[in-house]
């Protein structure tokens, strides 16, 4: 997923600046600020669960991991996403499990 979320991104880039500046202000959110990086990506895993986004509840993961979250953060980041999303987000509450796993595993 990882590999093939690069290459449409860089697709995309290539087909329209829509994409290319729409990437630029996703960096420019998730840059260091009032609010650190680490932080950003924990909100951005919470939010991915609650809107039921396994790539992208992948994506912060490794985030997550990158700024030195640790496995409690990340799972109180989890639980966050499905308070907010319910029950329905459960199944990707597991997906980011086995994401979290996979990614200390490696």
């Amino acid at each position: 997923m990882r590999a093939r979320r690069a290459l449409l991104n860089e697709r995309m880039m290539e087909a329209d600046a829509f994409f290319r500046e729409f990437g630029a202000l996703d960096g420019e959110a998730y840059a260091e600020g009032a609010i650190g990086r680490k932080h950003k990506e924990l909100m951005g895993l919470g939010i991915s669960v609650a809107a039921r986004c396994d790539e992208c509840v992948l994506c912060h993961i490794d985030g997550c991991r990158r700024e030195g979250a640790s496995r409690e953060e990340i799972v109180e980041a989890i639980k966050i996403g499905v308070i907010a999303g319910g029950s329905i987000t459960f199944p990707n509450a597991r997906f980011a499990f086995a994401a979290l796993e996979e990614h200390e595993g490696s």
